[in-house]
């Protein structure tokens, strides 16, 4: 019995250290800003494990995190750009860079699946910064934005402030969005814009929405302005509410 134990110890030691050390060969980006945990877990590259992901925990370039059917996190970036993650949710940090003395940086960012609020930083090249999905590129204008990726690949863009310029797959023409609109690119690449729907006011009920009933985008592209929706609020960077913008469950940690 002994030697199990021992053995046991000793392999996670070892897989601890193997975990180490492929975070070393790899830089810090960011950490979590969520002060509860609710089931957040990264996979670095290369390792096929995954660890838990809590308050002030750093997080590095080529993690893969993921969420829990009721989990949620939040991560804030080297320039405090912060990435709000719903529930079965998952994100690749490809890349992040930033320079403060300059302010000048660039990112990539992958969103597998999932319900997102990305809330831009303080870098002033955020045209560098390249937000994927799999039907999707979206090229950053200084911007907040709630996106929604389906299981499918059909990919919600929408645009609470700033603007951001959408690029559907297979070829398709980019679309520019600005405040209060939407971009939607379809499983079959088809891109449509419109007015951007009520959107949650707390991240506590930020999660994928029920678009059963929305087109399905067959016939060609659609640059129709007709969902109706109005431009959600924004709520100040830093200020504190019952979930929305940087708050409800984060904490922005200063420089």
């Amino acid at each position: 019995m002994k030697h199990k134990t021992r053995s046991t110890l000793s392999l996670s030691v070892v897989t601890l250290a193997l975990m180490t050390q492929t975070h070393a060969a790899e830089p810090r980006i960011g950490e979590v800003v969520q002060r509860e945990y609710k089931g957040a877990v990264a996979e670095p590259q290369g390792v096929t494990t995954s660890h838990a992901i809590l308050f002030s925990d750093s997080v590095f370039a080529l993690d893969t995190v993921k969420t829990d059917a009721n989990g949620s996190t939040a991560l804030q970036f080297l320039d405090d750009t912060t990435v709000q993650i719903g529930g079965g949710a998952e994100i690749r940090l490809d890349s992040f860079a930033y320079n403060p003395s300059t302010t000048v940086g660039a990112a990539q960012i992958s969103f597998a699946v999932g319900a997102f609020r990305y809330i831009g930083g303080k870098m002033t090249t955020e045209e560098n910064v390249r937000l994927h999905t799999p039907t999707a590129t979206m090229v950053i204008r200084g911007t907040e934005l709630v996106i929604y990726v389906w299981p499918d690949g059909r990919t919600e863009v929408n645009v609470v402030s700033g603007a951001v310029e959408v690029s559907g797959c297979a070829g398709k023409k980019s679309a520019l969005a600005m405040t209060g609109m939407q971009v939607t690119v379809l499983p079959n690449c088809i891109t449509q814009v419109a007015a951007a729907p009520v959107l949650p006011a707390g991240f506590d009920a930020l999660s994928l929405p029920d678009r059963s009933a929305s087109d399905t985008g067959e016939g060609g592209d659609d640059d129709r302005n007709g969902r109706g929706g109005r431009e959600p609020s924004r709520e100040p960077k830093g200020s504190s509410n019952s979930g929305g913008g940087r708050s409800g469950g984060t904490s922005t940690r200063g420089n």
